[in-house]
């Protein structure tokens, strides 16, 4: 699946669908590696990282967030930890993230994200998790809930965020360029976040052709007024609680006519 230090994420997308639950591929949609994936024709020799990330939906929806994790841990699924597992009290922002490897190799590892509860511009805070070790923190990005739209479905099966929404997503969430250095190098160097992020549009852009970057406008407006002024409203905990792991209610909460009428625009 890999060759010196880089994965193929055609590879990859096909050994996430057999090592994980067919129940769990319903509520899951890449977004780490999704362009990779898209674009893997011209991305060649493979792409050098090991995180898939993983957005549960639907939106604000931890319930199926804490079944997922707890149904992987069950089948051997096993902790990357940066740190401890907190408590009850700890502040979510201070959890640990729930990171995955598969029960018999380190070739890659899952970690788990969710859309937002009500998806409305503004930061969004963590979410406390309760596993069998303890607690973990369960990120909601402000844009995520953009990666959700016109998502596409790969040979494999499994769903991925289109390369235009990561695009969108990266840019909304650094409209102003804030002071926050990562804690993890990158070639040898601590960079800003927003030069990661921005850097990651730059290069979805480099990997499109022209075409499909002059398409992406179109998308780019159906997202923002599907996500901000016509926004589906979050679950609310009864809710949370009916759409269970295999429910059809969450195995796509944007299908209908207004997803298939971004396919007849483009």
């Amino acid at each position: 699946m890999s060759t010196a230090g880089t994965v193929d994420p055609r590879a990859l997308f096909a050994r996430l669908c057999r090592e994980l639950p067919g129940d769990v591929l319903d509520h899951i949609v890449v977004v780490g590696l999704a362009a990779a994936y898209h674009y893997a024709d011209r991305v060649g020799r493979g792409v050098k990282t090991k995180d898939a990330d993983l957005v549960i939906h639907p939106a604000g929806h931890t319930v199926a967030a804490q079944e997922i994790a707890g149904r992987l841990i069950q089948r051997g699924w096993r902790e990357k930890r940066d740190r401890e597992p907190g408590t009850a009290s700890t502040p979510p922002s201070d959890l640990p993230a729930i990171r995955l490897y598969p029960p018999d190799h380190d070739e890659y590892f899952v970690e788990l994200l969710m859309v937002p509860g009500g998806e409305t511009p503004g930061a969004k805070p963590w979410v406390s998790v309760e596993l069998s070790g303890g607690y973990y923190g369960l990120p909601g990005f402000e844009f995520l809930a953009l990666t959700m739209i016109d998502r596409q479905r790969g040979a494999e099966g499994i769903e991925y965020a289109h390369p235009a929404m990561m695009a969108l997503a990266n840019l909304l969430s650094h409209r102003e360029l804030r002071h926050h250095v990562m804690s993890t190098p990158i070639g040898g160097r601590l960079v800003e976040r927003y030069a990661k992020d921005l850097g990651r549009v730059l290069a979805l852009a480099r990997l499109a052709s022209r075409e499909d970057v002059e398409a992406w406008a179109p998308r780019w407006l159906f997202a923002l007024q599907e996500c901000f002024v016509h926004p589906r409203p979050a679950p609310s905990r009864v809710d949370r609680r009916a759409v269970t792991l295999g429910s059809p209610e969450a195995v796509n909460p944007w299908q209908g006519p207004r997803r298939r009428e971004i396919r007849q625009r483009t």
